[in-house]
């Protein structure tokens, strides 16, 4: 078995050596993008939880119900009056 010490020599095809300068790059890159990304995601509001989305969901959806409600009570009322006038005219 041979020992690599300073006297070693390795040898690279340049092919082989600009693989491996890409490869590097390559890596870098894709680190400091992962970095950039996290900081990111770390300046992001935090959101709440689903149930409380869930439970404001809950609550709008209620008080549009209501307000439906409230204007075909409105609508009942208008279409017994026009109903009234109607059986007034014959």
């Amino acid at each position: 078995m041979s020992h690599i010490d300073e006297k070693t020599k390795i040898n690279l095809s340049p092919k082989n050596l600009i693989s491996i300068i890409i490869l590097v790059i390559t890596f870098t890159g894709v680190y400091y993008s992962l970095q950039a990304q996290i900081q990111e995601a770390k300046e992001l509001p935090v959101q709440p939880p689903i149930n409380q989305q869930l439970q404001e969901a809950i609550i709008k959806t209620n008080a549009e119900l209501e307000f439906i409600k409230q204007e075909l009570s409105d609508i009942k009322q208008q279409m017994s009056t026009m109903e009234s006038r109607l059986y007034e005219l014959k």
